[in-house]
């Protein structure tokens, strides 16, 4: 049955000389893999710009029962988002944040909430052009994906001296008996990251120092409550922006 797909490109994978797998998400059917040709041509390097770090596409696929790796075909970029290409940092973010959203939908299925989010959230993401609103962009959206699995912080118990259990999710008095924890001046992270979202994350002026401090614990949260996100591959490149 041909389906019609909006996608999202998370990663290519090239299995032979002229036959690559691009795994994507998808509105229409969640988390998918596509079998794509390769080669060097004018038509390969037109697919190889639409299915990009989170390009956004759309597709035709050929859906049968039990057929994990699917036929895509009448590919078409949608507005705005070969942006990502016009800017190196944003071509970094992209890039990593392809990788996160790679490890953490590895399993799903079509989300209607999930896909709103991503879908929404790339295309302002496509649109920014203030520098300080894309360097900040990727702790917003971590932080929003956190909300949407349910594991947002509890800010509720919050205090000057407060400590963050980054297990329990919450504020606490006292130090836990583990060492996922945030205190001092960091243990503020969570606490300013509820107030940031993308109308005003551009008023947020964040050292390099702090932004890298932030995305660290973020990771390790994300870890700790879904998956370890131990093999992103351009992360290191992301903490020089």
């Amino acid at each position: 049955m041909f389906t019609p797909v909006h996608c999202i490109a998370l990663r290519t994978v090239k299995v032979s000389d002229d036959r690559s797998l691009l795994s994507v998400w998808t509105r229409e059917i969640g988390r998918a893999t596509f079998s794509m040709p390769s080669g060097s041509g004018r038509e390969a390097k037109r697919r190889k710009a639409l299915t990009s770090p989170l390009a956004i596409f759309e597709g035709v696929v050929d859906i049968k029962p039990g057929k994990e790796i699917l036929s895509v075909k009448d590919f078409k970029v949608m507005s705005g988002t070969l942006a990502y290409e016009s800017s190196p940092v944003k071509g970094l973010i992209s890039m990593f944040l392809a990788e996160v959203l790679d490890l953490l939908l590895r399993r799903q299925e079509a989300d209607e909430i999930l896909s709103d989010y991503l879908f929404n959230s790339l295309q302002i993401f496509s649109d920014l052009e203030d520098p300080i609103g894309i360097a900040n962009f990727h702790l917003v959206f971590l932080y929003g994906l956190c909300r949407l699995g349910g594991v947002e912080p509890d800010l509720s118990s919050y205090s000057e001296r407060a400590i963050f259990d980054m297990r329990e999710g919450r504020y606490r008095a006292t130090q836990p008996l583990h060492d996922s924890y945030l205190a001092g001046n960091t243990a503020f992270g969570p606490k300013l990251l509820s107030r940031m979202n993308y109308r005003n994350m551009h008023k947020v002026l964040l050292s390099r120092s702090d932004r890298v401090a932030m995305l660290n614990k973020i990771i390790e949260y994300i870890g700790i409550h879904f998956v370890p996100l131990t093999s992103l591959k351009s992360l290191d490149v992301l903490k020089t922006i």
